[in-house]
């Protein structure tokens, strides 16, 4: 089976009227073969100071630096990343379908890294929601690997903003 992971809803909804008829399901659309999931954004968030050492809930002790970055799943999204993870044991073939910039690459990254998925990974980059606009994308999925650089950048930009 094959596990398209949308940014969001809509993109999901596109994405799997692309692929034909689907049966809607509790958090996702089963296309056949194809499986259609989303996010709500980003599913998961840094962890606060304090959940790292309890005394840089103190805002007075600074500098406060994680000696490894942890996240934390948010109580929003508990039953979609539960949905998500039945989806990824099930799953022959991953495809990223984040939104196409630094932030859609990282937050569908954070869900495969999260349930330490090893299988194989795909990327749609998919700008627009129209019908020839995803049957284009739809045809043209490349290796998820190659836009590591994009995720890299998003994390940093996150923890440099933690840190701030």
């Amino acid at each position: 089976m094959r596990l398209f992971i949308a940014e969001k809803p809509s993109l999901g909804h596109a994405i799997a009227e692309g692929l034909g008829s689907g049966k809607r399901c509790g958090g996702y659309i089963d296309c056949g073969d194809d499986i259609v999931t989303w996010c709500f954004g980003h599913l998961f968030e840094l962890c606060d100071p304090e959940e790292y050492d309890p005394s840089w809930s103190d805002w007075h002790v600074v500098p406060v630096i994680p000696s490894s970055w942890r996240v934390k799943t948010k109580e929003s999204c508990m039953e979609q990343v539960e949905i998500i993870g039945g989806l990824l044991r099930r799953a022959d073939v991953v495809v990223n379908a984040g939104d196409p910039d630094r932030e859609g690459q990282l937050l569908v990254d954070e869900v495969l890294e999260h349930f330490a998925y090893q299988g194989a990974v795909e990327r749609i980059w998919l700008a627009s929601l129209d019908a020839r606009s995803v049957a284009k994308a739809l045809a043209g999925l490349t290796d998820n690997g190659k836009y590591a650089p994009l995720r890299d950048a998003a994390r940093a930009r996150s923890q440099a903003d933690w840190l701030i």
